[in-house]
């Protein structure tokens, strides 16, 4: 990797890396030994390029990178048939995967006590070689298919300001908004079962959602103790972030609904 400033306010950077993870025996139910035998290691070869530039006196920073990881007998959970039970977990290797994307970020200070940050990434991430079981049964080719857990966009914005109430004491209030879009929860996710009625959506696919956060509270000036009230998805979205099969029945995992609470803290 190499690093390089063309000013003192501007850093440019690229690095290549390569890395591994072990291989390793699996943890899930099953009815025979094949589930239970090990994965292979596997690894990653990286490339990633961007740059950090602090602007306007430093009261904006703005970051981005783009990047590409080309993955090689990448571990992820699949199922395998194994009679009387049906579907089951098994941990396999995927010959070929890969994640192409780029995520920026931009962090502003435009007045006094007024901070916001906003960040966004994209990701392109595919199972390029892979022959096997999803979910819902298929025995399919799945190169080209997406890869579990990775929503194509993520944006986070978020805004604090703090100001003063008294010589000692300062007030904040501030949110979050928080976007992803859907994604799919195991390998073939946006197949469904042949018998599956509708045919669409896909049972396993993860919907995007939206939540909001909100926060307010007093500190002291020297920060030794603060206190303050908060929620969370205080518009009560409702989105699920897991989606899994058991027998014949489609189980999803729900996120938290809406959530109120107050918190106090002190520096010794």
């Amino acid at each position: 990797g190499f690093d390089y400033k063309p000013s003192d306010n501007v850093l440019l950077f690229a690095n290549v890396a390569k890395g591994y993870k072990a291989g390793g025996f699996p943890t899930v139910s099953s009815s025979t030994y094949i589930s239970y035998l090990p994965v292979s290691q596997e690894s990653v070869l990286s490339y990633e390029a961007g740059f950090k530039a602090s602007l306007l006196d430093r009261k904006l920073q703005f970051n981005g990178a783009a990047f590409y990881y080309d993955y090689k007998d990448k571990q992820l959970r699949s199922k395998i048939l194994q009679l009387p039970f049906g579907i089951l977990d098994i941990l396999q290797n995927i010959p070929k995967s890969s994640i192409k994307g780029f995520e920026v970020e931009l962090s502003a200070r435009p007045v006094k006590g007024l901070t916001s940050n906003v960040s966004f990434t994209f990701l392109d991430a595919k199972i390029k070689d892979f022959v096997g079981i999803n979910a819902a049964g298929v025995e399919s080719d799945f190169s080209g298919t997406r890869m579990p857990f990775t929503p194509k966009y993520q944006l986070a914005w978020s805004a604090d300001y703090a100001f003063p109430v008294t010589d000692n004491l300062n007030a904040f209030l501030g949110g979050t908004l928080n976007v992803r879009s859907g994604t799919v929860s195991v390998v073939g996710g946006d197949i469904n079962p042949p018998f599956a009625n509708p045919q669409t959506p896909g049972l396993f696919r993860i919907g995007s959602y939206e939540t909001v956060d909100l926060r307010a509270g007093v500190e002291t000036s020297d920060e030794r103790w603060r206190f303050s009230v908060w929620g969370k998805n205080v518009f009560n979205a409702y989105y699920w972030n897991n989606v899994v099969a058991g027998f014949d029945t489609i189980i999803r995992y729900t996120g938290m609904p809406a959530t109120y609470g107050a918190s106090i803290g002190f520096k010794f």
